[in-house]
């Protein structure tokens, strides 16, 4: 994805560690190891939500489900049942609809929005400057909090 030259300009330690992991051949797990940094794992949860909201505010919520879908599939994981049910939960409750997500497990959430946030990586990929704009935006929100 060629996040080599955006790393430093990233405001935060924790923006370099997300942006770092974007860039590795398996994102997802790679996010999911972060978790020895509070810091990370908070700007990860800002970083979901923020690229759930511009992907997704204003659009049909069958859309969601059709990203859900085709994310999964991606991952060679089943599109249906239980993982895509609780998938479409924790992206509709970045939405505003967080009562949705309030029975899926803290463990399963997690795993969830790494999934999400390292679809940003998957090919061709978002760009670099706009993946560095999204973490700047999680970077400030976590800032204003």
């Amino acid at each position: 994805m060629g996040q080599s030259g955006t790393l430093d300009r990233a405001a935060t330690a924790a923006g370099r560690l997300l942006l770092d992991a974007l860039g590795e051949e398996g994102p997802a797990r790679s996010l999911s190891r972060l978790g020895s940094s509070p810091q990370a794992v908070r700007l990860l949860h800002e970083l979901f939500t923020v690229a759930v909201r511009r992907s997704f505010v204003g659009r049909d919520a069958r859309d969601v489900t059709g990203y859900i879908r085709d994310l999964l599939e991606y991952q060679a994981l089943p599109v249906g049942g239980q993982l895509a049910r609780q998938s479409e939960a924790v992206v509709r409750s970045a939405l505003g609809e967080p009562e949705l997500a309030y029975a899926i497990p803290a463990l399963r959430r997690a795993e969830i929005i790494c999934l999400v946030v390292g679809d940003l990586a998957r090919p061709p990929g978002v760009p670099a400057d706009e993946l560095l704009a999204l973490v700047r935006q999680a970077e400030a929100r976590v800032a204003r909090s």
